[in-house]
């Protein structure tokens, strides 16, 4: 189940429909699992925590429009693949550079991957 909250109802229904995209693309079999997405005013893209098991909040910049949106969403929603299949290790620690940030193994998935459903959307 995806729920979004937040914004405009056209710009709500354009994120759940690539959520939903990105769920299909990602973990096709996986069907009992909650995402709720807000879009707020944060202090990055997105944001991706594990509530329980099988439940992730997920915040999206509101102010992110096009493709900007769509990887955003796209880039968390690996995140939920990983938190599923227990790929992710969201420890909440800290790093000393963005660049040793960007050089963890899930975020290097989750940067490729982006990329890769932001072409299957636009072929879709």
């Amino acid at each position: 189940m995806v729920v979004v909250d937040g914004g405009r109802l056209s710009k709500r229904s354009l994120v759940y429909t690539a959520a939903y995209f990105a769920w299909d693309y990602l973990m096709p079999r996986i069907k009992n699992c909650d995402v709720w997405i807000y879009l707020r005013k944060i202090d990055a893209c997105g944001y991706c925590m594990q509530i329980d098991k099988r439940e992730f909040e997920v915040e999206i910049h509101n102010r992110l429009m096009g493709d900007n949106l769509l990887t955003a969403i796209f880039h968390e929603m690996v995140h939920v693949k990983q938190g599923v299949r227990k790929e992710w290790n969201d420890s909440r620690q800290t790093y000393n550079s963005h660049k040793e940030y960007l050089a963890l193994p899930w975020e290097v998935e989750a940067y490729e991957l982006q990329e890769e459903i932001l072409e299957a959307w636009h072929k879709k």
